[in-house]
């Protein structure tokens, strides 16, 4: 009846196989249908058993175009829908109008891994890159520790976050591998 918020993965097509409205309620819902358009693929389709009008109507609503197709087996109807496209992001044009630099600077607040490593990447890309530590010398906070470690945080409860550190862990380990330290 829900979707996790942290997925965002692009389905490409969905089966809802929740047995009839009428006997399971808490699985048609407006909320699965907005979370379901959400997270499909422009042309993804969708296709259920059931034909009810509220099904179709809250479909539709979520952005999907729906149309009622002969049944399936004793079936007399079933709903087939299609995410056309995707559902309009607001307006991201900024209030204001900056004039453009053509200076690349910036200015990093702090002395730990995370500055180092921007300002690295940065520098990296010609940024000319100023970095502020209130110690004596970078690294002589929590990130100065010599036996510190570098590890994924797993969950048994978040599929979608295990992938997210995992990854960052897989990359984390080859980027450092290649720093010349």
């Amino acid at each position: 009846s829900q979707l996790d918020d942290s997925l965002n993965q692009k389905v490409d097509a969905w089966f809802l196989d929740g047995f009839a409205p009428a006997k399971n309620p808490d699985m048609w819902t407006q909320n699965l249908f907005n979370a379901m358009a959400r997270l499909a693929r422009p042309g993804g389709t969708l296709a259920t058993f059931t034909s009810a009008g509220f099904v179709r109507r809250g479909l539709q609503d979520a952005g999907f175009t729906m149309q009622k197709r002969k049944g399936f087996g004793r079936k007399r109807e079933m709903l087939c829908g299609v995410m056309e496209q995707t559902l309009p992001l607001p307006c991201s044009a900024p209030w204001f109008n900056r004039t453009g630099s053509s200076k690349r600077e910036a200015a990093i607040i702090g002395g730990g891994i995370a500055s180092a490593l921007l300002s690295l990447a940065l520098l990296r890309r010609g940024w000319q890159v100023t970095l502020y530590c209130a110690d004596e010398a970078p690294a002589l906070g929590a990130s100065g520790n010599r036996q510190g470690a570098l590890y994924p945080l797993l969950s048994k409860h978040d599929e979608a976050l295990n992938r997210f550190f995992s990854n960052a862990f897989t990359f984390a380990r080859r980027f450092y591998d290649q720093l010349p330290v």
